[in-house]
């Protein structure tokens, strides 16, 4: 039986932001039994059981008609219910342009990770870490993202792959706890985008920052160095690529599908004669380490050519 449950939701959208976050809220089965209590609670009075942060901003039904004083009395008190409630809270940001740049000269997304599944996976990862400091089995989390995300048969391969609980994926209307990862992704979304001015924003960030958490941004400034690390092929730019998730003997396996850009049509694939490539992975508490040693290697070979010339 889970001793603890994990819900995760995004804010972005890969295709056309600066930004991708995916966040969520760590807590015991019975700290969520009191969470979706008081949740319903604090939303009761307007008439609905869902709060959407980028609604409630835009001052969308049921939020149309309340001053700017009770718009802040609600977010304060959403967010102390989170601070009062959760274990930790995590959220992991995903730059786009250093993505794309990185995604248009190496396989990446197909090979390794679409945006929202390795924003997750992180996330999961900052749960591992979290789970082997406090001598919790992470077998014992439950973790559930939101139904309808991106490329979440990816997450599922990624989970399986790093040996994880398989995420579990609800929709906001028939698991509440969602809403807390809607509710951290979208504000954490506004301060990064340069909104941290506002004065409700800035209460909210002070009040979840005043409390345990995990805010995380993998540097894909240098869009050579993952790649390097993990080994993943360049493009060829006479080939289009995609990922498909398969299932062979039980057991998942993301396949790279590729086919020549001068033939519209996809060529079939033959799971009777299919073999599944084996590929390198880190784990996320030895991925520090590595880009780390790949940077200061990086940074002397620098400095030798630079002495040199």
């Amino acid at each position: 039986m889970a001793m603890y449950c994990a819900f995760f939701d995004e804010s972005g959208h890969p295709d056309d932001t600066k930004y991708l976050v995916v966040a969520g809220g760590l807590a015991s089965v019975e700290q969520w039994v009191h969470f979706e209590r008081e949740w319903r609670e604090a939303l009761a009075p307007f008439g609905t059981e869902i709060f959407h942060a980028k609604d409630f901003s835009q001052r969308k039904p049921p939020f149309h008609e309340i001053s700017l004083k009770q718009s802040a009395a609600i977010l304060e008190r959403l967010a102390g219910i989170i601070c009062r409630r959760m274990e930790k809270i995590f959220s992991f940001t995903v730059n786009m342009h250093h993505y794309r740049a990185m995604n248009a000269k190496y396989v990446f997304a197909e090979c390794y990770g679409y945006p929202y599944p390795l924003a997750a996976r992180s996330c999961i990862g900052g749960i591992q870490s979290w789970a082997k400091t406090h001598s919790v089995p992470v077998q014992d989390i439950l973790f559930f993202f939101e139904d309808g995300a991106h490329n979440k048969g990816q997450l599922e391969w990624i989970a399986e792959r790093d040996a994880l609980p398989i995420p579990l994926f609800k929709n906001k209307r028939e698991s509440i706890p969602l809403q807390i990862g809607d509710f951290v992704a979208w504000h954490g979304m506004q301060c990064i985008n340069g909104q941290s001015l506002d004065k409700p924003i800035q209460a909210v960030m002070r009040r979840l920052e005043s409390m345990s958490h995990y805010w995380r941004e993998l540097d894909m400034s240098d869009p050579d160095r993952l790649p390097a690390l993990l080994e993943i092929p360049e493009r060829d730019p006479a080939l289009r690529y995609q990922c498909k998730v398969l299932q062979k003997h039980g057991v998942r396996r993301a396949l790279v599908h590729y086919w020549p850009k001068d033939n519209p049509a996809e060529s079939k694939i033959d799971r009777k004669t299919l073999v599944l490539p084996k590929r390198k992975t880190l784990r996320p508490e030895d991925l520090d380490r590595a880009l780390q040693d790949y940077t200061a290697k990086k940074a002397a070979k620098d400095q030798d050519d630079g002495g040199t010339t």
